[in-house]
């Protein structure tokens, strides 16, 4: 662990200084916990990268998208059991609990998942979240290599 000075912080405080003021139970447990777990598994956050930028997909295009990102192929080399394990996965997991947040829209009838206007805090954690992944985990932030693996699927 390195020990900062004063003068490393610029004139600011350490975060040793301060006192760490925790919101009171009744402040927590809100909506923050429900959006990070709603973010913790990658297959929700594809679903939800991609949305943010098409508006809208069918589930089975969103299927077929997923599971050749998560086989590092071109969609039209992921076989049709992969394609229809993702599609299940989708259908029966990671949609029902992103349109019970009003995250997304889905039309059963149609198959059309649409991209609904989440909170801003919500965008700003998905922008995070994209921006931690696109680095790939490569690197930390002294630029020296990590040694943990990540899980693609999530938990």
């Amino acid at each position: 662990m390195v020990d900062f000075s004063p003068e490393d912080t610029g004139g600011r405080s350490s975060t040793r200084d301060r006192r760490f003021d925790p919101p009171s139970r009744s402040e927590r447990g809100s909506p923050i916990d429900e959006l990070l777990v709603l973010l913790s598994h990658q297959r929700r956050r594809d679903v939800l990268y991609y949305l943010s930028d098409h508006e809208v997909a069918s589930l089975e295009s969103l299927a077929a998208t997923i599971a050749a990102n998560e086989a590092g192929v071109a969609a039209e080399r992921v076989s049709a059991e992969r394609r229809e394990s993702v599609l299940i996965d989708l259908y029966h997991n990671h949609l029902p609990k992103l349109t019970d947040r009003k995250l997304v829209e889905y039309d059963h009838r149609s198959g059309a998942i649409r991209w609904s206007s989440p909170p801003a805090l919500f965008d700003e954690l998905l922008e995070c979240c994209y921006s931690l992944e696109s680095t790939d985990g490569s690197a930390t932030d002294d630029g020296s290599e990590t040694d943990d693996e990540s899980d693609t699927n999530g938990t």
